[in-house]
């Protein structure tokens, strides 16, 4: 036979062999990205799961325990959450001056938290299924004797019925709030339930001296009262 024959017959072949090397190659890369692709969309189809609290802390907490300034421990708290809305905040035992002691019997004060539809910690479901419906969740931060701790999440609590806004930052506190309650006669020998909620019309505070008249809600800026419907909310 012809050797240039032969040698082309060769260079075919050659080619032949480097083509099907390379299809199986190709096929193989294929079949790999399939699977990585179908572990990475397994892992992100899971919901993000909820950690356990940490053990309670008074690190940073100004003036813990006897004169807490519970605004100023609101950053502390976040920390202590993946839930990212501020949805109130409750004070117990409240001074004239707008501090808490925490060592004091009913002296605490609560921080809620949620997060948007579907965001943060969600109920654990089967690998590659879907959720039946979308959670807010809620955790609570605390502020008692211990010092700063979280309860567990709840990640099956529903969302608001109807949307809302999460919390601003306070622009007053307790101590504006306290003052307005002395302006209308309340007693300074007494300590008051506080809370800071949304109300129909906004951020507001709402205050009540326990066993006495003295109980009314405030606008966010502690400018003015509001009452009635404008009033209504609470910390969830």
């Amino acid at each position: 036979m012809d050797p240039e024959l032969i040698a082309q017959h060769d260079e075919i072949e050659a080619h032949r062999r480097r083509d099907r090397w390379l299809g199986l190659a190709v096929i193989v890369l294929a079949f790999g990205l399939g699977i990585a692709l179908s572990y990475w969309a397994r892992v992100k189809s899971q919901p993000e799961v909820a950690e356990p609290p940490a053990p309670p802390s008074s690190e940073g907490l100004v003036g813990f325990p006897k004169e807490v300034e519970p605004l100023a421990a609101l950053s502390a708290a976040r920390l202590l959450t993946r839930r990212t809305l501020l949805r109130g905040i409750v004070l117990e035992g409240v001074e004239p001056s707008g501090t808490v002691d925490v060592s004091a019997p009913g002296g605490r004060v609560r921080f809620s938290f949620q997060s948007a539809q579907g965001q943060g910690p969600q109920p654990k479901r089967d690998p590659g299924t879907l959720p039946r419906r979308h959670y807010c969740g809620k955790q609570n931060v605390h502020l008692h004797a211990d010092g700063l701790v979280a309860d567990p999440d709840i990640t099956d609590f529903p969302c608001p019925a109807t949307p809302q806004d999460p919390l601003p930052e306070p622009r007053c506190g307790p101590r504006e709030v306290w003052a307005h309650a002395i302006t209308a006669g309340a007693p300074r020998d007494r300590r008051a339930r506080i809370e800071y909620y949304r109300s129909r019309i906004g951020p507001a505070w709402r205050f009540e001296l326990v066993g006495t008249s003295h109980r009314f809600s405030l606008y966010g800026d502690c400018g003015r009262e509001i009452d009635g419907k404008d009033a209504v909310g609470s910390v969830p």
